[in-house]
């Protein structure tokens, strides 16, 4: 089922339809229109130059989440295989005695 949510972001209205909340329409709709403020607020630049620097900013805060999000990945997979290898050898010591 689509949701059908009308946001304002930068003072302008604009009609979002997804598969996702209100709620959750609303709190993305909420991020950009303080990333725009907050450029807007410390620069002289037009809304459309502050809805791409803020759109570059969310995309910068995107990709390096991503990419903290492949190294914990990473480090589970070493933890797993360490965690395996150390059952294994408790096993064989197991069996020794």
């Amino acid at each position: 089922m689509l949701n059908r949510v009308v946001v304002t972001i930068d003072g302008l209205p604009y009609t979002v339809v997804a598969e996702e909340s209100e709620e959750y329409i609303r709190k993305n709709a909420a991020l950009v229109d303080k990333e725009i403020d907050s450029i807007k607020a410390a620069t002289p630049f037009s809304s459309m130059t502050s809805a791409v620097l803020a759109a570059m900013n969310i995309a910068d805060k995107y990709y390096k989440a991503m990419a903290m999000t492949e190294g914990l990945r990473a480090q589970l997979k070493d933890y797993a295989k360490e965690c395996s290898e150390l059952r294994a050898q408790v096993n064989r010591l197991s069996k020794n005695k």
